[in-house]
């Protein structure tokens, strides 16, 4: 429902004891440019809590053939499948996939 509203979502799969999903909440996802961005563009986040086995997140990962964390999506109304990002994330990829999604909305 979110996408039909022609919103970008931003799914961020993690676990407390994954050490890269905390280097990229820590460097990446709460940096001052992403927050930003994700402000600007009005991005709806996602967190799915994978820290104690949950049996809705791992249908989510399996659905995706991903059987672990970290697990990041971006969702827009041209990308209704999503558009997966690198298990370490980068500040470039994910402001050049808003920009890919805003050019499709």
């Amino acid at each position: 429902k979110l996408i039909i509203e022609n919103n970008i979502v931003f799914v961020d799969i993690t676990a407390d004891w994954c050490v890269t999903c905390q280097f990229n909440k820590i460097n990446i996802i709460n940096s001052e440019i992403i927050q930003n961005a994700f402000q600007e563009n009005k991005i709806i986040k996602v967190k799915g809590d994978w820290t104690k086995t949950n049996k809705i997140i791992e249908e989510y990962l399996n659905s995706y053939n991903r059987f672990g964390v970290p697990f990041n999506v971006m969702y827009g109304q041209s990308y209704p499948d999503g558009i997966i990002l690198s298990e370490i994330l980068t500040t470039k990829e994910i402001i050049s996939t808003v920009k890919k999604l805003k050019q499709k909305n």
